[in-house]
């Protein structure tokens, strides 16, 4: 499977996503507003024989000096297939041929699949937000994750 750059024909797919995933942070509307922005990179990975259908996602925004993800899902059925590395690997190939210094992210600590995709990824925590999540009772901290330019892949 090939991931590719987000377009408007994929805004619905990958809405349904983040309603399935995270309560519907990025809408269709806000992903076709997002596309327009010069600094905004998306990057889908379609099902190989149906490209309406988007296995996974990852957002960026890409300036010069970093890139920001800002979100990055898979479907829940399709989770720890490596779909979300095909994703992640696109956008690091994407910066790393633009010389962009660094890439950060933002995880839920509790999140252990996605934080270890990302340190085999090559992140490592940079910060942390104490608290910074709530999901009813239960509290999260939110860690700040950086990629340098050109870090291995264990």
């Amino acid at each position: 499977m090939t991931a590719r750059q987000l377009t408007l024909e994929d805004c619905q797919a990958v809405s349904d996503l983040e309603k399935q995933l995270f309560d519907g942070r990025f809408d269709s509307t806000a992903l076709r507003a997002l596309l327009v922005k010069p600094i905004f990179y998306g990057v889908v990975l379609p099902a190989p024989d149906m490209p309406n259908t988007i296995h996974a996602y990852c957002l960026a925004y890409i300036t010069l000096m970093q890139a920001d993800i800002i979100a990055l899902g898979t479907d829940k059925t399709k989770q720890g297939q490596g779909f979300g590395r095909i994703t992640l690997q696109h956008l690091i190939d994407l910066t790393e041929q633009q010389n962009v210094p660094e890439i950060t992210l933002e995880v839920a600590a509790d999140n252990i699949p996605a934080r270890r995709l990302y340190d085999s990824c090559g992140f490592h925590v940079f910060g942390i937000r104490k608290d910074y999540y709530y999901r009813g009772e239960n509290q999260s901290d939110a860690l700040i994750m950086v990629r340098q330019f050109g870090s291995a892949f264990p």
